[in-house]
């Protein structure tokens, strides 16, 4: 849990300095990178060939990221995540009583985006790969490291609604929605061989132009 502390703080003082230096910035040419932040719930559980039925249990995602506008309808976005993710399963071989599973997650999609031109208010879709590091694993509160994989790699597909504020360095609000299919098998003891990740996210984010 310490190293994801460190590595959460660290991605918000990197942010912070991002966006001290973007603050004195009065350029008439508007820069294509935009940096931001974004936070809000994931709703997570597993599935797989050892899970027999699941039910999806909500968490907290949020973390930063950069927006490179290639043209007006189109632009890519890596991203920096942590996720608490929560999962409560009956899996074939641990008996008939559910467990529940808590992972620590730092996620890195990177997000190839389509966009409308509506402004002020601009729908978007998305789609993109994700690797994520699983820092923390438990088990019905116990530790579990040794039960799942380190490396989770997954597909995302989803979709915003930004509002064009350009007031200063913010230049959009948007709510953001998006579905993480995992496509790797996370787990790493005999109760858990085969199972993946199926998340459901929805966030708030806020973009500052460079």
């Amino acid at each position: 849990m310490q190293t994801v502390t460190s590595k959460l703080t660290a991605s918000i003082a990197t942010l912070a300095l991002l966006l001290g230096l973007a603050l004195p910035m009065t350029s008439q040419a508007q820069s294509p990178v935009d940096i931001g932040v974004r936070g809000g719930v994931t709703q997570a559980t597993f599935y797989g060939d050892d899970v027999s039925s699941n039910d999806f249990r909500p968490g907290f995602t949020g973390g930063v990221f950069v927006n490179y506008q290639v043209n007006e309808a189109f632009a890519v976005q890596p991203e920096v995540l942590y996720s608490r993710r929560g999962a409560k399963n009956h899996f074939n071989k641990a008996g008939s009583e559910d467990i529940r599973v808590s992972q620590d997650v730092i996620e890195i999609p990177v997000l190839l985006k389509l966009s409308a031109p509506t402004a002020p208010v601009t729908p978007r879709i998305y789609a993109g790969p994700a690797l994520g590091f699983i820092t923390n694993s438990e088990v019905d509160g116990a530790d579990a490291d040794d039960s799942f994989t380190d490396v989770d790699f997954s597909g995302v597909v989803g979709g915003e609604i930004a509002y064009a504020l350009n007031k200063g360095p913010l230049s959009e609000i948007a709510v953001d929605g998006r579905y993480n299919l995992g496509l790797a098998n996370l787990g790493d003891a005999d109760n858990f061989e085969d199972v993946s990740t199926s998340a459901f996210t929805g966030t708030l984010s806020l973009r500052f132009n460079l």
